[in-house]
């Protein structure tokens, strides 16, 4: 699969402008989202911090375009949010965003080896040359010896690797990790952020990762921090 070329002239690749959202609870409005403005440019990690609360997830589900937002704009890369039908943003999502998650989210009946292969699958590649790329994936994370596996003989560590695996093997321009390693001890945390700050740094890749784990704040190009819906802080 081809990756989304970024645009070497235009910076930043992902741009969130006066973005706003808000939800209705008990007869109240909330306000999670307050004319938010945010931005990545290719190669970086950017980590988006903050409380319990601050608007993080709510955030990364508008860039993902998995929620449409009251006010403003969104653009990855070239692609307008905005200005596209659901099913639009669904392609687009399948072909150019990873995801990585504080739960791995591995089908516990498939194997290693298919559950790398499932971004590959839903863009309709081949069953045969999905698995062979599913194998080098793999091999990538060190979790060549694991194809055949089920989820449940891994441990918590080897599971995000293959997460990881599955984010990446359609080489999307975008990898979303939302707290990636709040559910893994401190080695195999840093071990995870090792892999995501390796595949990040010689690439087109943009990499978003929300988290409260501070143990991983060291490998932040840029940290943005949150609070009651706002950014507060960028560096």
């Amino acid at each position: 699969m081809t990756p989304l070329r970024c645009s070497v002239d235009k910076a930043p690749e992902i741009l969130v402008e006066n973005v706003s959202k808000s939800f209705e609870q008990g007869g109240d409005i909330l306000h999670v989202l307050q004319s938010v403005y945010f931005e990545a440019r290719a190669g970086e990690l950017v980590m988006i911090v903050g409380p319990s609360g601050s608007g993080k997830t709510t955030l990364l589900s508008a860039i993902a375009g998995t929620l449409r937002t009251d006010a403003g704009s969104i653009r990855l890369f070239d692609f307008p949010l905005q200005d596209k039908t659901p099913s639009e943003i669904t392609a687009f999502r399948k072909r150019h965003i990873g995801f990585i998650f504080q739960q791995f989210h591995l089908i516990p009946t498939l194997t290693c080896g298919v559950n790398a292969a499932i971004p590959l699958l839903l863009n309709g590649w081949d069953y045969a040359k999905a698995l062979n790329e599913s194998r080098a994936a793999l091999e990538e994370v060190g979790l060549g010896a694991k194809f055949d596996s089920l989820p449940k003989h891994l441990s918590g560590g080897q599971q995000q690797r293959v997460a990881i695996a599955r984010a990446l093997i359609h080489k999307p321009a975008l990898v979303i990790c939302d707290e990636p390693t709040s559910a893994l001890d401190a080695e195999s945390g840093s071990k995870i952020m090792d892999l995501i700050a390796a595949h990040v740094k010689n690439s087109h890749r943009v990499v978003i990762v929300v988290t409260h784990d501070s143990r991983i704040f060291k490998y932040a190009d840029r940290m943005v921090k949150m609070d009651d819906g706002k950014i507060s802080y960028a560096s």
